[in-house]
């Protein structure tokens, strides 16, 4: 008995030695594993970078809502590279809604050197999870123009919005509209505007902690492209204008042709665009009583009121479509369209009134009424006559000696009947 009390503290210090040593080898394990894990090749993390650049339109927005939407699949941040003047407020409200509920990480970063987030371009950097600018760029004059009153406030409430949603200061972000403030990237950082100034990809993922993570580029698709093109404020007026003209021009001539399905198309084309702009029922009834008027004076006699009412109602309601609050449709591509809707009209106009005012083709047995003939032989009551170079039996209830110049005053069957010329 004494010996194996002597032995059993041996016995035990040997069981705790054991256990230390297989502790510390699964430890070792795990620390491994994941190294191995986290080297394996193929697994790193994944952003995604798009480009915005020129006018802030349809396309833009349908471009980013996409994008967005695959960068949430993929479960990978989005970098957005800002270049813009402005655009559409529709097309901006899209794209901040969008971005406001995105279940991913969203930079916007205004990039290269030089670039600018004006307007638009302000309220979509304001939106993002982490703003950034590079260097020597600018953001901000955000005012609306004309700046009517209740224009401005309900923009100066929204950026407001925007910008305490994200924690940036409200009073500074109210200026770019208030008082069409810019700034350069370093006063945007020391007012809290922008959480830091890059000029590559290296410190935008080092900041949202991806150094490591692999960069890929979204590239916008071909529908994107037409879509920024039909939602131009200057090309849907020139689709109105031309889709008038071809239905202006298919009325004038019988049958559905070219002009008629061209037109047709691009008033569709340009009734989609009008959605783009704030359209009032003022302006779209002036449109549709100026394209009645023009109309009415195609197929109406008269020195051309009706025509030149078209127009200025045109001119009126064209006038009044144009409140987009940033984007101001240039008044010298106006101007142009409308003269040349008064030209075109007025070159048309002038073909329909001569054609009107034409004799019309007569064929068959009406075209021979009225033809006047030489007799070939004498007619008591009948004989033969000479008409268009062509010889007739020809019959008349008074004799007609040869020679004689007679007119047709009737047909029957193959034979004519004339009178001799008065």
């Amino acid at each position: 008995m004494g010996d194996l009390n002597l032995r059993s503290p041996n016995r035990r210090r040997d069981g705790c030695t054991r256990v230390r040593i297989l502790a510390f080898l699964a430890l070792l394990a795990i620390v491994c594993s994941s190294a191995a894990v986290r080297a394996r090749p193929g697994k790193r993390e994944l952003v995604y970078a798009i480009k915005i650049e020129g006018t802030i339109d349809a396309g833009v927005a349908n471009f980013v809502e996409r994008s967005i939407a695959k960068a949430e699949r993929d479960n990978a941040a989005l970098i957005m590279k800002l270049n813009t003047p402005g655009g559409l407020v529709s097309a901006t409200k899209d794209i901040v809604d969008r971005m406001l509920t995105a279940r991913t990480t969203i930079v916007a970063w205004v990039t290269p050197e030089g670039a600018w987030a004006y307007s638009a371009g302000t309220y979509i950097l304001l939106a993002s999870n982490v703003a950034a600018m590079d260097l020597g760029t600018v953001l901000g004059a955000a005012q609306p123009q004309p700046a009517e009153n209740k224009t401005v406030e309900a923009m100066i409430g929204w950026i407001r919005e925007i910008a305490t949603y994200r924690g940036r200061p409200a009073d500074v972000a109210e200026e770019f509209v208030t008082k069409n403030r810019t700034m350069g990237p370093q006063e945007a950082l020391e007012s809290g505007i922008i959480d830091l100034t890059a000029d590559g990809y290296d410190e935008l993922l080092n900041y949202i902690d991806l150094s490591n993570a692999e960069v890929r580029t979204i590239e916008m698709g071909a529908f994107d492209r037409v879509l920024r093109i039909l939602s131009d404020p200057q090309v849907v007026l020139i689709l109105f204008i031309a889709g008038l003209l071809g239905i202006i021009a298919e009325v004038t001539t019988p049958g559905v042709g070219v002009p008629g399905i061209a037109g047709g198309i691009c008033l569709l084309l340009a009734l989609w665009g009008l959605g783009v702009l704030e359209v009032n029922y003022a302006a779209v009834a002036l449109i549709i009583l100026g394209t009645i008027l023009l109309g009415i004076e195609i197929f109406t006699p008269g020195f051309g009121a009706f025509g030149v009412g078209g127009i200025v109602s045109l001119i009126f309601g064209f006038m009044m479509i144009d409140k987009e609050p940033w984007v101001r449709v240039a008044g010298d591509i106006l101007k142009g369209v409308l003269l040349g809707l008064v030209i075109v009209f007025a070159f048309l106009l002038a073909i329909v009134r001569r054609s009107l005012r034409r004799k019309p083709i007569k064929v068959g047995r009406e075209a021979m009424i009225g033809e006047v003939g030489t007799a070939v032989t004498a007619i008591d009551p009948k004989g033969m006559v000479r008409v268009r170079g062509e010889l007739w039996t020809a019959s008349s209830k008074e004799r007609i000696r040869k020679g004689e110049e007679v007119v047709v005053v009737d047909v029957k069957g193959m034979e004519l009947i004339v009178e001799r010329r008065k």
